[in-house]
């Protein structure tokens, strides 16, 4: 997320940070830890830079002065730190998902390594990035090092949430949660390392949930124009009185189901944009949608909440539907019409 190096490089995760350089400074170093939170807030970079601390020269030489916790960190220009951070260094190995799958042979092929010793870590460091994405028999063969864990290594695993892993592997990580983060972050971010200008950075801040790679693809001018589109459009409908115009609620499905790739895309943008209406008459603060405040207010005082709560669940089972590999257009075409108040 930024040029530095280390602890010092991760935004917004202090209790997570303050507790892992709690770990280095007093010497008890669990040996599984699960980092869990959303795609974007910064797990996987807090695992190189906790990486590095574990094997960094400069903080060695120190450490046993139990410094204050704000000088744990690497120094990042060491012959380890450097290895580290450029993704060269031995005894830090990373295993991630093969077509979006983490397999028993990915996990068999870590054990074998891990029955030698590091080769020149003082903490052999195994980042196992989307753990949520290890089937079944990878999950179990996990187990094996999590139960006996070699001597000198250190197990880090990164999932969306624990609930997503076999609860014999979460039994055995010390579990530490990565929250959003927050918008004055994010925005500072977007600015200072994508060069992005301040007005786009702070409406994209608002939109992303928190998290720095939603962020990035959502400054994309052409994310943005979807969204307004989208978002104008299921304004424009929702608006129209009287009988529902059910044939241009149906085009607008044939619309959304003409990019199948952005399908699900559209349809978060969509329950963005209606829990907006939710909470825009008791806490206008709270929309993100912001440079569309006045019309999201418009369209929700029409409406209840059980009838904004109801087209939410419309969308909700469309993309339940769809992951399940429904067809698109029926699909799309069934929200579309709950939606419009037929099925309400």
């Amino acid at each position: 997320m930024t040029t530095a190096a280390g602890f010092r490089a991760i935004v917004g995760q202090h209790q997570p940070i303050r507790l892992l350089k709690s770990f280095i400074r007093n010497g008890t170093l669990p040996h599984a830890l699960l980092f869990s939170g959303d795609d974007g807030v910064g797990k996987k970079m807090t695992a190189t830079a906790f990486a590095m601390a574990c094997n960094c020269l400069a903080l060695k030489s120190t450490i046993r002065q139990r410094p204050h916790l704000d000088a744990v960190d690497a120094c990042g220009n060491c012959a380890p730190c450097r290895k580290i951070a450029g993704n060269q260094h031995p005894d830090i190995i990373r295993v991630a998902p093969h077509a979006s799958v983490i397999r028993i042979a990915q996990i068999r092929a870590l054990l074998q390594t891990l029955t030698l010793k590091p080769n020149e870590a003082d903490r052999r460091v195994v980042i196992l990035s989307e753990a949520q994405a290890m089937n079944p028999e990878a999950g179990n063969a996990l187990l094996k090092v999590l139960e006996e864990p070699p001597d000198r290594t250190l197990l880090v695993l990164t999932a969306r949430q624990r609930s997503d892993l076999l609860p014999t592997v979460v039994s055995r990580c010390r579990h530490i949660r990565f929250s959003p983060l927050c918008a004055a972050d994010l925005k500072q971010l977007l600015e200072t390392t994508g060069g992005v200008e301040a007005q786009t950075a702070s409406t994209v801040a608002a939109l992303c949930g928190g998290s720095y790679t939603r962020a990035q693809k959502q400054v994309d001018s052409r994310w943005l124009s979807r969204r307004d589109w989208i978002i104008n459009a299921l304004c424009g409908l929702m608006t129209n009185s009287g009988v529902p115009e059910i044939r241009a609620w149906l085009t607008w499905s044939e619309m959304l189901a003409g990019k199948k790739d952005l399908i699900e895309e559209s349809l978060e943008i969509i329950t963005m944009g209606l829990r907006d209406m939710l909470v825009v008459g008791s806490d206008p603060r709270r929309v993100l949608n912001q440079d569309r405040l006045e019309a999201l207010a418009a369209t929700a005082g029409q409406f209840s909440q059980t009838q904004l709560i109801g087209r939410i669940d419309a969308v909700e089972l469309a993309l339940t539907a769809l992951r399940a590999n429904t067809n698109a257009r029926l699909t799309l075409d069934a929200m579309v019409l709950r939606m419009a108040g037929t099925c309400f």
